[in-house]
């Protein structure tokens, strides 16, 4: 294939997820690699731009194939016979902790440290009375991980396990991802606000930098 872009990237995942919901978690996601890969002080636009990419594509076949024995091995099977380079497929497969994939580049730590967390801290935005990422304290969300009663489904050691793998402190990588989200809050439906519509085409704005 060409250069893989972040307009091939979203034509994939919306060729396999229909869900308004997996689409806006690959997006939150995305924006949690980029700002990872800015902390990680990654200077080159294009590594920075294949971080995002990883992000974006993480769970594209997980709602065709959702159970462990088929969600990232026939992912990472697509991308190989599509023609995506490797370390997009590495980096898909590196964020299940079940995965033949150890995390050990730079990039396959990040999505680990991505994943769960960008869900959690969504999650922990809409029970607030703002229902916003954007008054939501790194605190706050600290201190939901120790309920266990709220987002039962996340597993709490994996949101350590990211912290650890990326050499930040939990409290600091959280407040990483909150940041990450704000620009997008909107589009995310963390932003007080019903979200607005994802379209296949056209491709939503990239995340801002910050």
């Amino acid at each position: 294939m060409p250069e893989p872009t972040r307009a091939a990237a979203w034509k994939l995942l919306c060729e396999f997820t229909g869900s308004a919901a997996l689409r806006r978690h690959a997006l939150s996601v995305e924006a949690s690699m980029r700002a990872l890969a800015r902390h990680a002080g990654v200077g080159e636009p294009a590594e920075r731009e294949l971080w995002g990419l990883v992000g974006l594509l993480h769970d594209f076949d997980y709602e065709r194939y959702p159970t462990a024995a088929d969600h990232v091995w026939r992912g990472m099977e697509i991308l190989r016979e599509r023609g995506w380079p490797e370390r997009i497929v590495r980096g898909v497969g590196a964020h299940a902790s079940y995965s033949d994939v150890t995390p050990e580049a730079p990039l396959e730590r990040a999505i680990v440290a991505a994943d769960e967390l960008s869900g959690f801290v969504g999650a922990c935005a809409l029970v607030r009375p703002s229902r916003s990422v954007r008054d939501l304290p790194p605190e706050s969300v600290v201190k939901k991980m120790k309920d266990k009663t709220f987002a039962r489904a996340v597993d709490r050691g994996e949101l350590r396990r990211g912290a650890e793998l990326v050499g930040m402190p939990l409290l600091e990588l959280v407040a990483l991802v909150i940041a990450a989200q704000v620009p997008i809050a909107d589009r995310l439906g963390l932003g007080g606000a019903a979200p607005p519509e994802l379209p296949d085409e056209p491709l939503p704005p990239e995340p801002e930098a910050g």
